[in-house]
């Protein structure tokens, strides 16, 4: 670990903490409109006040006229910055934004069959009047899950939800001031931390995963078919070295020299073999990637389909709020090596087949447009062990397992139109 050294921007430095501190103020108040707007403000003048404090100090800074000149030539123009500058304006000298609270609703029937839309809400109308008032209308569907996102927005800014929109501004500030780190050859600040205890001097490149724009407490899920709402239950869990050896000893040692997602899977279908053999089942796992190293390990679960058509359009909002560039997932799973159709057309899901197969699946994809699917039929013996079939590998579209992936698929081509990199 490098040892600290002073900050060669500290108030500029000082500034970006605070927005971070004033990010989380905010997401913390998104129920409260007057809090929320107090800290959007705050926060809003807080993001402009970094470069003014880069500016002023421009004559001690190494390299300024470089990679200042880099951020004002590439990054000033785009519309989110522009954006800032104005709402800043806006907010120091005329009145607060023009808020409005939305509620998007995402409705999924199956793999292919969605919809979206925004509606306006008083900002204090409970998910439950919002559901009675949308499905008052006979015509809504009444198959599927529906997911109620509450969103912020500003009527200049109608297509980004505010959360969003800061976090944007925040990392290319952030990117702003590793540069000028960089080119003073300082890589860790003395700088304390604060609460938050997130809130850190470390100056990043990507997004923090802290800052969730997809957060589930924003978020409520409903299976249209029962009646019920579908809860989110995470767990967290740290890495404890005795239970690592523990898994050493049941599974053996194995490890994933692969930085790319595509490279990678077939060394994770080899260690999921073990672990199948081992358990007689292996749980959901996925691991996002970004810039060739591991960010993030999860192990979604469901209960039953509408779960899992939820499961990957949240791991989607996952995909957009950690910015990664690729996944690999294993999973257990139905498999049919051709397509039937019903009397009216309809593909027969391989879970309804007679002639269906257990495959363990890992796949892969980046955000580039790669994508590997790896299916591994097994079947049991009457003694219960584990009798693994011919592998069989291809893209997902061509061995019919697409489906549950296109909510990812559909998240990267959105955050490609933004130009969020």
């Amino acid at each position: 670990m490098a040892a600290s050294e002073p900050c060669p921007m500290p108030t500029a430095h000082k500034r970006l903490m605070d927005c971070h501190a004033m990010w989380h103020a905010m997401s913390a108040a998104y129920m409260e409109p007057d809090s929320f707007r107090m800290h959007l403000n705050s926060l809003i003048q807080g993001l402009r006040n970094v470069t003014f404090m880069v500016q002023k100090q421009k004559a001690d800074l190494a390299g300024y006229g470089e990679w200042y000149t880099r951020f004002v030539n590439e990054v000033c123009p785009r519309p989110l910055m522009r954006w800032a500058v104005k709402s800043r304006n806006r907010i120091v000298k005329e009145s607060d934004l023009d808020l409005l609270s939305e509620a998007k609703i995402r409705w999924v029937a199956n793999w292919t069959t969605k919809e979206e839309r925004k509606f306006a809400f008083p900002p204090r109308m409970s998910s439950r009047q919002m559901l009675a008032a949308i499905f008052s209308n006979p015509g809504n569907p009444r198959v599927g899950v529906v997911t109620i996102s509450r969103r912020w927005v500003d009527k200049a800014l109608p297509e980004y939800e505010l959360l969003h929109a800061t976090r944007e501004i925040f990392i290319e500030l952030s990117r702003l001031l590793h540069a000028g780190h960089a080119a003073a050859g300082v890589t860790s600040c003395t700088i304390d931390r604060r609460e938050p205890g997130c809130v850190t001097p470390a100056v990043s490149v990507h997004p923090l995963g802290c800052m969730d724009i997809n957060s589930s407490l924003r978020q409520e899920h409903v299976d249209l078919e029962d009646g019920f709402g579908i809860d989110e239950v995470e767990h967290h869990i740290r890495r404890d070295e005795r239970l690592v050896e523990k898994a050493y000893a049941r599974y053996g040692s194995f490890s994933v020299s692969a930085s790319d997602p595509i490279e990678a899977a077939p060394q994770l279908l080899e260690s999921a073999h073990r672990v199948l053999r081992k358990d007689k089942c292996h749980m959901p796992m996925m691991w996002s990637y970004r810039d060739g190293k591991i960010v993030d390990m999860i192990s979604p679960n469901f209960v039953d389909q509408n779960g899992k058509y939820l499961m990957f359009h949240r791991l989607a909002d996952r995909v957009e709020t950690l910015r990664a560039d690729g996944i690999v997932l294993v999973i257990e799973a139905w498999w049919a090596p051709d397509d039937k159709r019903d009397a009216q057309g309809l593909q027969i899901p391989p879970r309804d087949r007679e002639d269906r197969q257990e495959v363990l699946h890992v796949a892969a994809a980046t955000r580039a447009g790669e994508r590997l699917s790896l299916l591994s039929p097994f079947s049991r013996s009457k003694s219960g062990e584990i009798i693994f079939g011919e592998t069989v590998s291809g893209p997902d579209e061509e061995l019919g397992v697409l489906g549950p992936f296109l909510p990812i698929f559909e998240r990267w081509k959105q955050m490609d139109e933004r130009n969020e990199r």
